[in-house]
């Protein structure tokens, strides 16, 4: 008969892990797609997370000096689990940005032309990559398309044009531009029109498509081959059209004005900002926590506790996904509900869990600060923080913009079938992340530290890290992504853990909640360059060139590394005699302590 043996003690805390990460790990994956449904463009995207990592610059540094200083871990763990979900709540009615633009042009004179433009080019290499409504019509299919057009008070031209058997638009026009300012309505007229005939025309007009109007139907009245003497031009939006795809080409998807003028922009980044604290917050609190739970066993079981928060992310991205898809059958955009609503119900399980959690309060202790500001004058640790920030530079150019790159590869193979289970897709390459990357290393993470030292395992890290973000670059399908995935658990998870075991080593006597929270600080360092340098790159030069410029420059800190290693200039390549020391002395090692170790 097998036994389980189950550490009552760390159970709590593996299941906080759990909860913490599948609340925010639907929601942190998908945020840069929804913010592409509401209408934001990448740039603006990326400048919104430059100031999500200035709340977090601001709250982990924070949070980690209010612990120490009141010792209200606890507490302030508790708060910010209740204001997730909270937050998850509101981000369900947040409203789009207004995107009704006026895309089509119809001029009518001897004849009545309607044109389209195509508003929505995709820019995944050097060249435009162009819908094209040629391979989804027949030649002689009649579309019927329904307009809300401007009017036009003055004809450009009076000249009469005398054709038989056709209507006289612009007869039925004025008329309704009569009755609209007789009856007080809004400047618009709606219209339905017949077209046939289509065919690009990239000499006239640049980029558009020029359709043949068969009929026009205005005020219920039915104009057959519609003519005008009183020649005259309007734009129009399209409100419904009998082909999609035309829908699609003429519908504006980014909103290209100032945003900060915007209400809708102010409720999405206000939303964001809070939700980015509370997520920040919290887990930067559970990382001290699960250390000062193990004690001596930090830096060999803390990757064990952390899996499980690869578990979470993992699995309920896979669900959350599936779930968007199935929610989203037969509807125009992607229903993003099951995101928040999952995030809604696991808080309140979480609350309860970390409720249970008991949580060590540091001492007060004299000179913690003079101690602190000692360390932070090493070399060693300078160059620790330095490789903090590129590593998470990196890894936030995956995070923001991965998955808005697998929609874009997904928009150039007009693939029709993957488009309508590209959340699965995506939420699925999450769960590879997690499953087949992060939980092994997190895993055995304490045994390669030993085994390779922390300074070898930083190399490794950004060298992993260089070669995922190339074979971005390489692949024309995205599902290839889901085997990329597989080097999350070397350029993230095991650089994770090197980061925490390192600052618990370093920390001196009751300030590991401080070290983490400045540690954290130059996370957000990275995250906001990350955030910014990306959203202009990637909406500039497209997703190939981006990926390759991140590759270069994360194998060029690798060689950094290895230079800085092999002549002894660092010293962060610790052997497994100076950990076993370290945890003799229960991780309280004063300023001193460590000069001499090191």
């Amino acid at each position: 008969m097998v036994y389980i043996k189950v550490n009552k003690q760390l159970l709590p805390l593996k299941m906080c892990y759990f909860f913490i990460f599948a609340c925010i790990g639907p929601i942190i994956g998908f945020l840069p797609t929804i913010a592409r449904q509401l209408g934001y463009s990448l740039t603006t995207y990326g400048v919104t997370m430059t100031f999500m990592s200035v709340v977090s610059t601001i709250s982990v540094p924070l949070s980690g000096v209010i612990v120490d200083k009141f010792r209200i871990k606890k507490i302030l763990f508790l708060i910010t689990i209740f204001g997730l979900g909270m937050v998850s709540l509101l981000f369900l009615f947040v409203p789009k940005v207004p995107l009704d633009v006026d895309t089509t042009e119809l001029k009518c004179d001897a004849e009545t032309i309607f044109t389209v433009f195509n508003e929505n080019n995709l820019q995944i290499t050097n060249n435009n990559t162009y819908f094209t409504i040629e391979s989804y019509n027949n030649s002689n299919e009649i579309i019927t398309c329904k307009l809300k057009c401007r009017y036009a008070e003055l004809c450009s031209d009076y000249e009469i044009v005398n054709l038989k058997n056709q209507s006289d638009l612009s007869d039925s026009w004025i008329s309704t531009i009569n009755d609209i300012k007789n009856q007080n309505k809004y400047n618009q007229i709606e219209l339905t029109l017949k077209l046939k005939n289509m065919e690009k025309n990239m000499e006239k007009i640049a980029n558009s498509y020029v359709f043949q109007v068969l009929s026009v139907q205005i005020n219920d009245t039915q104009l057959l081959s519609p003519t005008c003497q009183c020649h005259f031009k309007t734009f129009c939006h399209i409100m419904n059209c009998s082909n999609n795809r035309i829908t699609d080409i003429a519908t504006v998807t980014t909103y290209r004005g100032n945003v900060l003028n915007l209400y809708q922009f102010w409720i999405f980044f206000i939303l964001v900002a809070t939700y980015w604290a509370c997520l920040t917050t919290s887990t930067s609190l559970i990382n001290p926590i699960c250390l000062e739970t193990l004690g001596e066993k930090s830096s060999e079981d803390f990757g064990k506790q952390k899996c499980w928060a690869s578990i979470g992310w993992g699995s309920f991205s896979i669900f959350v996904g599936w779930l968007v898809d199935i929610f989203s059958i037969n509807k125009k955009d992607k229903d993003y509900s099951p995101v928040f609503y999952s995030s809604i119900i696991i808080s309140i399980f979480n609350f309860g869990v970390a409720n249970k959690i008991k949580a060590t309060e540091t001492n007060k202790s004299e000179g913690r600060w003079k101690n602190m500001y000692g360390l932070f004058t090493k070399y060693y640790m300078i160059f620790f923080c330095i490789w903090t920030i590129f590593n998470s530079l990196l890894h936030t150019i995956v995070t923001h913009f991965l998955f808005w790159y697998m929609e874009d590869l997904v928009s150039a193979n007009n693939d029709h079938s993957q488009r309508a289970w590209i959340k699965s897709l995506q939420g699925l390459a999450q769960g590879i992340q997690c499953f087949g990357g992060e939980i092994p290393f997190f895993f055995w993470s304490g045994w390669i530290i030993r085994k390779m030292g922390y300074g070898n395992c930083m190399a490794l890290v950004l060298g992993a890290m260089a070669l995922r973000l190339y074979l971005y670059t390489v692949i024309w399908n995205p599902i290839w992504i889901i085997a990329i995935e597989l080097l999350n658990g070397v350029s993230y998870a095991l650089g994770f853990s090197v980061k925490m075991s390192y600052a618990k080593m370093l920390a001196p006597a009751d300030t590991l909640n401080t070290i983490i929270g400045f540690i954290g600080l130059f996370e957000c360092i990275g995250e906001s360059i990350g955030s910014l340098l990306g959203g202009y790159l990637f909406d500039t030069y497209g997703g190939v060139w981006s990926f390759r410029f991140f590759a270069v420059m994360s194998i060029c800190m690798c060689f950094i590394v290895i230079v800085t290693n092999y002549f002894g200039l660092t010293k962060e390549s610790i052997t497994s005699k100076t950990i076993n020391e370290s945890m003799n002395m229960n991780f309280k090692i004063t300023n001193n302590e460590v000069d001499k170790k090191i």
